[in-house]
């Protein structure tokens, strides 16, 4: 009988990166999805305390002992959310309002030539974006300038411009507008340079058996450039260094078949 030899089983691994972050107590909070990853990769280094026998004229090693693992990794994604946003900024994300209240005084000192934004202040630097109604007038209020000869205004992202050569000159200005109620999300960045929490993979294979993996207990790190404006048409990526721990209680990687009903 001729010998049988197992089926080769070749594998083009695809799947789903969720992330389950902790909370200042430990506690894992509920999984994010990463959304699209181009490349998730665990890389393996192992470190040996080597022995090597003094009893004859050739030193000769006798013993090899692995006294370190490290299990370390990668991780990229390109669905740029805010959620993703905040991980790799090692912030957060809030809800916020703008709601739609006239303001007609916001003074402000300009110079013709010079672009400035409406509602920047310390609290909301980025100000407010989405505006109508929106007028220049002089310090006193008694002289309204015109748009378009004396300032020019994008009302989509609340920016005014002063015109040079038109009849605003260097020194105080009141802005008018009325924002357009809405709603949105910031991120912020955070004080940690690290997030630990639970990675699980959720395999779907182009080729190969699915196998579904689950990390309890890593730590992401951003790593690598946030590219904000570039000339070519690369789509953008976040990239993650990724260290996984052995938690107390638990095995470092967990990496599961699918259950098929008998």
């Amino acid at each position: 009988m001729a010998l049988i030899h197992e089926e080769q089983k070749y594998t083009i691994p695809r799947g789903r990166a969720y992330f389950d972050p902790e909370d200042a107590n430990g506690n894992l909070t509920g999984e994010i999805a990463f959304g699209n990853c181009p490349s998730v990769t665990v890389t393996i280094a192992t470190e040996k305390a080597e022995h090597f026998s003094s009893m004859t004229g050739l030193r000769e090693k006798d013993a090899s002992v692995v006294v370190q693992i490290d299990r370390t990794g990668s991780l990229v994604c390109d669905h740029m959310s805010a959620a993703n946003y905040a991980l790799w900024l090692s912030g957060s994300r809030t809800a916020r309002t703008q709601t739609a209240v006239a303001v007609v005084d916001e003074l402000r000192a300009v110079q013709p030539g010079r672009f400035y934004q409406l509602g920047a202040v310390a609290a909301n630097p980025l100000g407010v974006r989405n505006v109508t109604a929106v007028t220049v007038k002089n310090e006193a209020g008694t002289t309204t300038y015109d748009a378009g000869d004396d300032y020019n205004v994008d009302l989509e992202t609340g920016r005014v411009q002063i015109v040079e050569g038109g009849a605003i000159v260097a020194g105080n200005v009141k802005f008018g507008y009325t924002p357009v109620a809405a709603s949105f999300e910031r991120v912020t960045t955070g004080s940690t340079s690290e997030i630990r929490g639970a990675l699980r993979i959720v395999s779907d294979n182009a080729t190969g058996g699915d196998r579904d993996y689950y990390m309890p207990r890593v730590t992401l790190t951003p790593d690598g450039d946030l590219p904000i404006i570039a000339e070519g048409t690369d789509f953008v990526q976040l990239n993650f260094g990724l260290e996984v721990l052995k938690p107390a209680n638990g095995e470092a990687i967990y990496c599961d078949g699918r259950p098929v009903a008998a």
